[in-house]
Protein backbone atom coordinates (compact mmCIF):
# COMPACT_ATOMS: atom_id res chain seq x y z
CA UNK A 1 0.00 0.00 0.00
CA UNK A 2 1.14 3.19 -1.27
CA UNK A 3 0.84 6.98 0.90
CA UNK A 4 1.62 9.53 -0.58
CA UNK A 5 2.59 13.16 0.86
CA UNK A 6 4.84 15.98 0.47
CA UNK A 7 8.22 16.46 1.56
CA UNK A 8 12.16 17.53 0.75
CA UNK A 9 14.82 14.96 1.16
CA UNK A 10 16.24 17.07 4.09
CA UNK A 11 13.35 16.98 5.64
CA UNK A 12 13.16 13.27 5.00
CA UNK A 13 17.00 13.00 6.67
CA UNK A 14 16.37 15.07 9.41
CA UNK A 15 13.18 12.86 10.75
CA UNK A 16 15.31 9.92 10.19
CA UNK A 17 17.73 11.28 12.85
CA UNK A 18 15.05 12.70 15.20
CA UNK A 19 13.47 8.92 15.44
CA UNK A 20 16.64 8.11 17.43
CA UNK A 21 15.26 9.50 20.52
CA UNK A 22 11.78 8.75 20.13
CA UNK A 23 9.58 5.88 20.31
CA UNK A 24 8.78 5.34 16.34
CA UNK A 25 4.86 4.08 15.65
CA UNK A 26 3.86 0.97 13.31
CA UNK A 27 1.93 0.83 10.24
CA UNK A 28 0.01 -2.37 9.26
CA UNK A 29 0.30 -5.13 6.55
CA UNK A 30 -1.86 -7.49 5.18
CA UNK A 31 -2.46 -11.13 7.48
CA UNK A 32 -2.73 -14.07 6.26
CA UNK A 33 -6.25 -15.34 6.86
CA UNK A 34 -5.53 -18.68 8.24
CA UNK A 35 -2.89 -16.84 11.28
CA UNK A 36 -4.20 -17.46 14.80
CA UNK A 37 -5.83 -14.73 16.39
CA UNK A 38 -6.42 -14.27 20.30
CA UNK A 39 -8.45 -11.27 21.40
CA UNK A 40 -7.90 -10.64 24.88
CA UNK A 41 -10.08 -8.83 27.25
CA UNK A 42 -9.52 -5.86 29.04
CA UNK A 43 -7.98 -7.22 32.37
CA UNK A 44 -5.54 -9.65 33.27
CA UNK A 45 -6.68 -13.17 34.23
CA UNK A 46 -4.18 -13.20 37.21
CA UNK A 47 -4.73 -9.62 38.19
CA UNK A 48 -2.05 -6.99 39.18
CA UNK A 49 1.14 -7.44 40.64
CA UNK A 50 3.35 -4.75 42.50
CA UNK A 51 7.09 -4.65 42.01
CA UNK A 52 9.54 -2.92 44.20
CA UNK A 53 12.90 -1.61 42.54
CA UNK A 54 15.14 -1.80 44.68
CA UNK A 55 17.93 0.39 43.96
CA UNK A 56 21.83 -0.67 43.21
CA UNK A 57 23.58 1.95 42.02
CA UNK A 58 23.62 5.39 40.26
CA UNK A 59 25.96 7.35 38.17
CA UNK A 60 26.12 11.18 36.51
CA UNK A 61 23.27 13.48 38.09
CA UNK A 62 24.81 16.91 40.08
CA UNK A 63 26.49 15.04 42.44
CA UNK A 64 28.81 12.57 40.36
CA UNK A 65 31.82 14.58 39.11
CA UNK A 66 33.48 11.73 37.16
CA UNK A 67 30.86 10.38 35.30
CA UNK A 68 28.87 12.42 32.44
CA UNK A 69 25.98 11.79 30.22
CA UNK A 70 24.80 13.24 27.17
CA UNK A 71 21.20 10.62 26.32
CA UNK A 72 21.93 7.06 27.50
CA UNK A 73 19.75 5.14 25.19
CA UNK A 74 20.65 1.69 25.73
CA UNK A 75 22.20 -0.53 28.08
CA UNK A 76 23.36 -3.99 27.98
CA UNK A 77 24.94 -6.75 30.69
CA UNK A 78 27.45 -9.56 29.96
CA UNK A 79 27.94 -12.75 31.26
CA UNK A 80 29.91 -11.25 34.06
CA UNK A 81 27.31 -8.82 35.26
CA UNK A 82 29.35 -5.52 33.97
CA UNK A 83 27.03 -3.34 32.41
CA UNK A 84 26.93 -1.21 29.20
CA UNK A 85 24.98 1.90 28.13
CA UNK A 86 25.40 3.24 25.22
CA UNK A 87 25.20 7.21 24.82
CA UNK A 88 23.90 8.41 21.32
CA UNK A 89 25.03 12.03 22.44
CA UNK A 90 28.41 11.36 23.28
CA UNK A 91 29.00 8.36 20.78
CA UNK A 92 30.75 6.11 23.21
CA UNK A 93 29.56 2.91 25.53
CA UNK A 94 31.01 3.74 29.48
CA UNK A 95 31.09 0.39 30.96
CA UNK A 96 30.49 0.20 34.44
CA UNK A 97 31.02 -3.27 37.25
CA UNK A 98 28.02 -4.92 39.06
CA UNK A 99 28.86 -2.42 41.63
CA UNK A 100 28.67 0.34 39.39
CA UNK A 101 32.29 1.19 38.91
CA UNK A 102 33.02 3.03 36.17
CA UNK A 103 35.46 0.50 34.31
CA UNK A 104 36.51 1.90 30.92
CA UNK A 105 34.90 3.30 27.96
CA UNK A 106 34.22 1.60 24.38
CA UNK A 107 33.97 3.41 21.14
CA UNK A 108 34.40 6.72 20.09
CA UNK A 109 32.93 9.91 17.87
CA UNK A 110 34.47 10.06 14.19
CA UNK A 111 34.31 7.96 10.82
CA UNK A 112 36.98 5.63 11.35
CA UNK A 113 37.62 1.84 12.18
CA UNK A 114 35.64 1.47 15.59
CA UNK A 115 34.25 4.90 15.15
CA UNK A 116 30.79 6.23 14.85
CA UNK A 117 28.80 8.85 15.01
CA UNK A 118 25.32 9.56 16.44
CA UNK A 119 24.68 5.62 17.57
CA UNK A 120 20.74 5.08 18.08
CA UNK A 121 21.14 1.20 19.21
CA UNK A 122 23.48 -1.74 19.86
CA UNK A 123 23.10 -5.34 20.89
CA UNK A 124 25.68 -8.02 21.75
CA UNK A 125 26.22 -10.14 18.34
CA UNK A 126 26.27 -13.74 17.72
CA UNK A 127 29.99 -13.71 17.06
CA UNK A 128 31.00 -12.05 20.83
CA UNK A 129 31.39 -8.48 19.22
CA UNK A 130 29.18 -5.37 20.22
CA UNK A 131 27.11 -4.14 17.39
CA UNK A 132 27.11 -0.24 17.37
CA UNK A 133 23.92 1.04 15.75
CA UNK A 134 24.86 4.05 13.51
CA UNK A 135 21.69 6.02 12.82
CA UNK A 136 22.93 7.87 9.60
CA UNK A 137 24.03 6.97 6.99
CA UNK A 138 23.27 3.44 8.60
CA UNK A 139 25.67 1.47 9.34
CA UNK A 140 26.94 -1.54 12.35
CA UNK A 141 30.09 -0.80 13.84
CA UNK A 142 31.48 -3.84 15.00
CA UNK A 143 34.01 -3.53 18.83
CA UNK A 144 35.54 -6.32 19.86
CA UNK A 145 35.25 -6.64 24.18
CA UNK A 146 39.00 -5.18 24.40
CA UNK A 147 37.81 -1.86 22.55
CA UNK A 148 39.54 -3.45 19.15
CA UNK A 149 37.66 -2.14 15.81
CA UNK A 150 36.33 -5.94 14.40
CA UNK A 151 34.79 -4.43 11.13
CA UNK A 152 31.88 -3.03 10.01
CA UNK A 153 28.33 -3.60 8.24
CA UNK A 154 27.53 -1.08 5.65
CA UNK A 155 23.78 -0.66 4.89
CA UNK A 156 22.69 0.45 1.82
CA UNK A 157 24.29 1.83 -1.52
CA UNK A 158 24.27 5.72 -1.78
CA UNK A 159 25.90 5.28 -5.16
CA UNK A 160 22.55 3.04 -6.48
CA UNK A 161 20.80 6.40 -5.17
CA UNK A 162 19.59 4.53 -1.91
CA UNK A 163 20.92 5.27 1.86
CA UNK A 164 19.31 3.53 5.45
CA UNK A 165 18.43 5.79 8.30
CA UNK A 166 18.58 3.09 11.35
CA UNK A 167 16.87 3.25 14.84
CA UNK A 168 16.92 -0.08 16.43
CA UNK A 169 19.22 -2.83 16.88
CA UNK A 170 18.35 -6.07 18.79
CA UNK A 171 20.00 -9.68 18.95
CA UNK A 172 18.48 -12.98 20.77
CA UNK A 173 18.76 -16.62 19.76
CA UNK A 174 21.53 -16.07 17.18
CA UNK A 175 19.08 -13.59 15.30
CA UNK A 176 19.93 -9.87 14.56
CA UNK A 177 16.96 -8.25 13.59
CA UNK A 178 17.69 -4.21 12.72
CA UNK A 179 14.60 -1.88 12.59
CA UNK A 180 14.72 1.18 10.04
CA UNK A 181 14.31 2.94 6.85
CA UNK A 182 15.94 2.76 3.33
CA UNK A 183 15.42 5.79 1.21
CA UNK A 184 15.71 5.87 -2.92
CA UNK A 185 16.11 8.76 -4.45
CA UNK A 186 14.91 9.53 -8.23
CA UNK A 187 16.77 12.96 -8.54
CA UNK A 188 14.95 13.14 -12.34
CA UNK A 189 11.42 12.67 -11.10
CA UNK A 190 11.81 14.35 -8.31
CA UNK A 191 10.53 11.86 -6.25
CA UNK A 192 11.93 9.89 -3.03
CA UNK A 193 11.05 6.16 -1.55
CA UNK A 194 11.30 5.37 1.76
CA UNK A 195 10.60 2.49 2.98
CA UNK A 196 10.57 1.43 6.77
CA UNK A 197 11.16 -2.14 7.77
CA UNK A 198 11.95 -4.34 10.29
CA UNK A 199 14.21 -7.38 8.75
CA UNK A 200 17.05 -9.88 10.20
CA UNK A 201 20.46 -8.92 9.06
CA UNK A 202 22.50 -12.07 7.67
CA UNK A 203 25.84 -12.99 8.93
CA UNK A 204 27.29 -10.49 6.50
CA UNK A 205 25.28 -7.75 7.92
CA UNK A 206 23.47 -7.65 4.72
CA UNK A 207 19.05 -7.27 5.38
CA UNK A 208 18.15 -10.84 4.68
CA UNK A 209 14.52 -11.70 6.05
CA UNK A 210 11.75 -8.78 5.85
CA UNK A 211 9.07 -9.09 8.66
CA UNK A 212 7.03 -5.59 8.22
CA UNK A 213 7.45 -3.23 5.72
CA UNK A 214 5.45 -0.20 5.17
CA UNK A 215 6.77 2.22 2.11
CA UNK A 216 5.38 5.88 1.44
CA UNK A 217 6.38 8.18 -1.53
CA UNK A 218 7.76 11.77 -1.37
CA UNK A 219 6.90 14.26 -4.17
CA UNK A 220 9.98 16.71 -3.66
CA UNK A 221 8.04 19.76 -5.40
CA UNK A 222 5.76 20.67 -2.38
CA UNK A 223 6.19 20.19 1.59
CA UNK A 224 3.83 19.40 4.31
CA UNK A 225 5.10 17.53 7.84
CA UNK A 226 2.28 15.53 9.47
CA UNK A 227 3.48 13.18 12.24
CA UNK A 228 1.19 10.05 11.24
CA UNK A 229 2.81 10.29 7.69
CA UNK A 230 6.12 11.35 8.72
CA UNK A 231 7.17 9.00 11.47
CA UNK A 232 4.72 6.54 11.60
CA UNK A 233 6.50 3.16 11.04
CA UNK A 234 7.38 -0.91 13.05
CA UNK A 235 11.03 0.34 12.80
CA UNK A 236 11.70 0.32 17.14
CA UNK A 237 8.27 -0.92 18.00
CA UNK A 238 9.90 -4.66 18.53
CA UNK A 239 11.81 -7.33 20.47
CA UNK A 240 13.49 -10.72 19.65
CA UNK A 241 12.94 -13.01 21.62
CA UNK A 242 15.20 -16.32 23.34
CA UNK A 243 13.92 -18.32 20.67
CA UNK A 244 14.68 -16.01 18.08
CA UNK A 245 11.02 -14.63 17.27
CA UNK A 246 10.19 -11.53 16.63
CA UNK A 247 7.60 -9.53 18.33
CA UNK A 248 6.05 -6.45 16.35
CA UNK A 249 3.21 -4.16 17.16
CA UNK A 250 2.57 -3.14 13.52
CA UNK A 251 -0.35 -1.03 13.70
CA UNK A 252 -0.78 2.31 15.62
CA UNK A 253 -4.04 1.82 16.71
CA UNK A 254 -5.67 -1.38 17.51
CA UNK A 255 -3.09 -2.68 20.48
CA UNK A 256 -2.43 -5.63 18.15
CA UNK A 257 1.28 -7.45 18.37
CA UNK A 258 2.07 -9.91 15.69
CA UNK A 259 4.56 -12.94 16.24
CA UNK A 260 6.69 -14.27 13.55
CA UNK A 261 9.21 -17.01 13.48
CA UNK A 262 13.02 -16.39 12.99
CA UNK A 263 12.29 -17.54 9.07
CA UNK A 264 9.50 -14.85 8.86
CA UNK A 265 6.77 -16.66 9.17
CA UNK A 266 3.68 -14.91 10.87
CA UNK A 267 2.99 -17.46 13.47
CA UNK A 268 0.18 -15.90 15.37
CA UNK A 269 -1.63 -12.34 16.47
CA UNK A 270 -2.84 -10.86 19.81
CA UNK A 271 -4.68 -8.44 20.76
CA UNK A 272 -5.93 -6.74 24.27
CA UNK A 273 -9.17 -4.32 24.32
CA UNK A 274 -7.71 -0.99 24.74
CA UNK A 275 -9.57 2.82 24.52
CA UNK A 276 -6.56 4.90 22.87
CA UNK A 277 -4.91 7.65 24.82
CA UNK A 278 -5.34 11.09 24.12
CA UNK A 279 -3.14 13.34 24.69
CA UNK A 280 -3.09 15.80 27.14
CA UNK A 281 -1.50 19.24 26.81
CA UNK A 282 2.29 18.09 27.73
CA UNK A 283 2.32 15.27 25.24
CA UNK A 284 1.08 16.92 22.59
CA UNK A 285 3.40 19.88 22.71
CA UNK A 286 6.56 17.57 22.60
CA UNK A 287 5.23 16.37 19.33
CA UNK A 288 4.58 20.19 18.29
CA UNK A 289 8.06 20.89 19.46
CA UNK A 290 9.45 18.47 17.41
CA UNK A 291 8.00 19.18 14.41
CA UNK A 292 8.53 23.09 14.68
CA UNK A 293 12.11 22.55 15.10
CA UNK A 294 12.26 20.62 12.26
CA UNK A 295 10.50 22.61 9.71
CA UNK A 296 12.29 26.12 11.38
CA UNK A 297 15.50 24.27 10.14
CA UNK A 298 14.37 22.72 7.07
CA UNK A 299 11.27 24.37 5.38
CA UNK A 300 9.88 27.94 7.32
CA UNK A 301 6.82 27.52 5.65
CA UNK A 302 5.59 24.05 5.82
CA UNK A 303 2.44 23.63 7.19
CA UNK A 304 2.77 21.03 10.31
CA UNK A 305 0.06 18.50 11.65
CA UNK A 306 -0.02 15.89 14.54
CA UNK A 307 -2.11 13.44 16.24
CA UNK A 308 -4.64 13.71 18.84
CA UNK A 309 -3.77 10.83 20.22
CA UNK A 310 -0.58 8.43 21.69
CA UNK A 311 -0.13 4.88 19.83
CA UNK A 312 -1.90 2.50 21.85
CA UNK A 313 1.96 0.42 21.97
CA UNK A 314 4.04 2.16 23.34
CA UNK A 315 7.66 -0.36 24.41
CA UNK A 316 7.52 -4.06 24.12
CA UNK A 317 9.74 -6.21 25.58
CA UNK A 318 9.96 -9.91 25.10
CA UNK A 319 11.42 -11.75 28.84
CA UNK A 320 13.46 -14.40 28.79
CA UNK A 321 11.37 -17.09 29.60
CA UNK A 322 9.26 -16.29 26.28
CA UNK A 323 6.66 -13.80 27.98
CA UNK A 324 5.78 -10.54 26.33
CA UNK A 325 5.65 -7.26 27.99
CA UNK A 326 3.73 -4.36 26.58
CA UNK A 327 3.93 -0.66 27.77
CA UNK A 328 0.71 1.08 26.74
CA UNK A 329 0.28 4.59 25.91
CA UNK A 330 -1.63 5.25 28.95
CA UNK A 331 0.82 3.58 31.18
CA UNK A 332 3.53 5.31 29.64
CA UNK A 333 2.29 8.98 29.93
CA UNK A 334 -0.45 9.07 32.60
CA UNK A 335 0.36 6.01 35.06
CA UNK A 336 -1.78 5.31 38.41
CA UNK A 337 -0.94 7.61 41.33
CA UNK A 338 2.40 5.80 43.31
CA UNK A 339 3.67 3.96 40.56
CA UNK A 340 6.51 4.65 38.09
CA UNK A 341 4.95 2.61 34.79
CA UNK A 342 2.64 -0.97 34.56
CA UNK A 343 3.75 -3.65 31.80
CA UNK A 344 0.69 -5.68 30.09
CA UNK A 345 2.52 -9.34 30.55
CA UNK A 346 1.17 -12.17 28.07
CA UNK A 347 2.12 -15.62 27.83
CA UNK A 348 4.22 -16.85 24.95
CA UNK A 349 1.04 -17.73 23.21
CA UNK A 350 -0.66 -14.48 23.53
CA UNK A 351 -2.50 -14.71 27.02
CA UNK A 352 -3.19 -11.48 29.11
CA UNK A 353 -1.79 -13.08 31.98
CA UNK A 354 -1.40 -10.03 34.35
CA UNK A 355 -0.08 -6.62 34.82
CA UNK A 356 2.75 -5.69 36.49
CA UNK A 357 3.31 -2.36 38.23
CA UNK A 358 7.23 -1.22 38.94
CA UNK A 359 7.63 1.32 42.07
CA UNK A 360 10.71 3.46 42.10
CA UNK A 361 11.71 7.23 42.38
CA UNK A 362 10.91 9.38 39.57
CA UNK A 363 8.35 11.49 37.55
CA UNK A 364 7.44 9.17 34.29
CA UNK A 365 6.49 12.43 32.63
CA UNK A 366 10.01 13.31 32.65
CA UNK A 367 12.21 10.15 33.00
CA UNK A 368 12.21 6.87 31.31
CA UNK A 369 12.86 3.16 32.77
CA UNK A 370 14.09 0.47 30.45
CA UNK A 371 15.14 -3.29 30.76
CA UNK A 372 18.36 -5.22 30.63
CA UNK A 373 18.17 -8.59 31.05
CA UNK A 374 14.81 -10.09 32.98
CA UNK A 375 16.44 -9.18 36.68
CA UNK A 376 17.77 -5.18 36.13
CA UNK A 377 15.69 -2.31 34.97
CA UNK A 378 17.87 1.15 34.30
CA UNK A 379 16.01 4.69 34.51
CA UNK A 380 17.01 7.62 32.65
CA UNK A 381 16.78 11.00 34.46
CA UNK A 382 15.51 13.38 32.09
CA UNK A 383 15.12 11.69 28.84
CA UNK A 384 12.57 14.07 27.19
CA UNK A 385 14.55 17.13 28.03
CA UNK A 386 17.78 15.54 26.70
CA UNK A 387 16.30 14.16 23.90
CA UNK A 388 14.72 17.35 22.69
CA UNK A 389 17.05 19.55 23.29
CA UNK A 390 19.43 17.69 20.99
CA UNK A 391 17.37 18.10 17.93
CA UNK A 392 16.64 21.55 18.86
CA UNK A 393 13.41 21.87 20.34
CA UNK A 394 13.18 22.99 23.98
CA UNK A 395 12.79 21.00 26.86
CA UNK A 396 9.90 19.32 27.48
CA UNK A 397 9.62 20.98 30.79
CA UNK A 398 9.27 24.08 28.43
CA UNK A 399 10.41 26.47 31.16
CA UNK A 400 13.45 28.56 32.06
CA UNK A 401 15.19 26.37 34.21
CA UNK A 402 18.15 24.82 33.31
CA UNK A 403 18.15 20.96 33.06
CA UNK A 404 19.91 18.84 35.38
CA UNK A 405 22.96 16.84 34.72
CA UNK A 406 21.30 12.92 33.54
CA UNK A 407 21.77 10.24 35.81
CA UNK A 408 21.40 7.15 35.38
CA UNK A 409 19.68 4.56 38.28
CA UNK A 410 20.40 1.10 38.39
CA UNK A 411 17.27 -0.96 40.12
CA UNK A 412 17.39 -4.45 40.55
CA UNK A 413 13.62 -6.67 40.02
CA UNK A 414 12.54 -7.99 43.00
CA UNK A 415 10.51 -10.80 43.71
CA UNK A 416 6.80 -10.65 43.45
CA UNK A 417 4.50 -9.32 46.08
Amino acid sequence: MFRRYRASRAIAATIGALAVAVLLMPVAPALAGDVPRIENGAEPAQGVVTLQLEELWRAGGEDDEDVIFGIVARALVDDDNNIYLLDSQLAEIPVFSPDGELMETLGREGDGPGEFRGPSDMCFLPDGTIGVLQGFPGKVVKLGMDNTPAGTWTLGDPAAGGFYMMRALRQSGGNVVAGGTEQRVDQAAGIVTRESFVASLAEDGKRNIDYTTDEVVINLQELRLDELELIDSADRRYDVGPDGRVAIAIPRYGYEVSIFSPDGTLERVFTREYESWTRDERAAGIWQRILESVRDQQAPNAPISWEDKEPDVEVLHMAGDGSIWVLTSRAMWDPPEGIFTQYDVFSPEGHFEKQIQFVCEGDPRDDFLFFAGDDLAFMVTGFWDAALSRFGGAGAADDDEEAEPMAVICYRIKNES
